[in-house]
């Protein structure tokens, strides 16, 4: 099996000790399936080609149009294997999968969105679930004996809990996102604003040169559920206050 290396900060040394399998079963209530999120976060730098006024963007991937929710974007991720030891080995798998990005650092866990701006929800349309039926909320999962804790986004699928560890990364500059066909059709960074806003401008470059339905360069942003768009703009404001992002 090939070892996905990566790197933490120390506030997730828990979390590379401690199982999936435990840490589902430490959540109120009980998480039946625990799934990933990765928020790469990235600063671009004055000298580097193809920025956006070299404010802070972050990675998302929009799911392929015969997958479920189909068309919407996301963070790179995805459910965690029985093969997996911890949940940090997940999403640095889960990321190599999906990107061909490599040797993540860690720095955080993030959950949604304290308060959603209530004026750019209104402009958001076309979730892949409908937040009244998404049911979605964070829990707090203890990591530790000293009372450390992290707080996982859950929601109700038939019936089932889900549960998702949204962790905010950054790679190498000059790395090259790469994805799979068959599970994502385009990618792209995008800023703080192009996500409120739920437009933005996609390089043809990143994907199907001739973009979807007809699109061009412009892309309107419908993400697969409202806590994931929330989550995303909480890994912005948490990255920023962790000096990842100016």
């Amino acid at each position: 099996m090939t070892a996905f290396t990566y790197t933490h900060s120390p506030s997730l040394g828990p979390l590379t000790t401690q199982s999936p399998q435990t840490l589902s079963a430490t959540s109120n209530p009980p998480i039946d399936y625990l799934m990933t999120s990765v928020m790469v976060l990235r600063q671009p730098q004055p000298h580097s080609q193809n920025t956006k006024n070299h404010q802070p963007q972050i990675l998302l991937l929009r799911r392929h149009p015969q997958d479920s929710y189909p068309l919407k974007w996301e963070p790179p991720g995805g459910s965690i294997d029985p093969s997996d030891t911890t949940v940090l080995s997940a999403a640095a798998r889960e990321l190599h999968e999906e990107t061909n990005l490599s040797n993540p650092h860690f720095h955080t866990w993030v959950a949604m969105a304290r308060e959603l701006p209530t004026e750019d929800a209104a402009r958001m349309k076309n979730w892949g679930v409908l937040p009244e039926e998404e049911l979605a909320r964070d829990v707090e999962v203890k990591i530790d004996e000293e009372g450390g804790v992290v707080r996982v986004t859950t929601f109700l699928e038939t019936k089932d809990v889900w549960g998702k560890m949204n962790l905010v990364a950054t790679v190498g500059e000059g790395a090259e996102v790469e994805i799979d066909p068959e599970e994502h059709v385009e990618w792209g960074w995008f800023t703080e604003g192009e996500v409120r806003r739920g437009r933005a401008v996609l390089p043809l470059e990143n994907g199907n040169s001739n973009g979807v339905n007809g699109e061009k360069g412009e892309r309107v942003l419908e993400f697969t559920s409202r806590a994931v768009w929330g989550s995303v703009l909480e890994a912005f404001r948490v990255g920023r206050e962790l000096g990842v992002i100016a």
